[in-house]
């Protein structure tokens, strides 16, 4: 994400990932990703797919 950030100029970021990996995000990881939200300066929004695994995941510029 801190890559994708820095290398492009997008006003805010989509992660799409698994429904695990976004449960996790929003709960255990939420002061993580808050943190990388302020460092950024940009809002990272997470969806859910259904066909992803937990490996999986694509970070969409917006």
């Amino acid at each position: 994400i801190l890559r994708e950030a820095r290398q492009y100029d997008a006003d805010k970021l989509l992660v799409i990932a698994s429904q695990d990996v976004v449960d996790r995000m929003h709960e255990e990881e939420s002061a993580s990703v808050a943190e990388l939200e302020a460092f950024i300066r940009k809002p990272i929004r997470f969806q859910a797919e259904t066909h992803y695994t937990q490996e999986q995941f694509d970070v969409v510029l917006m």
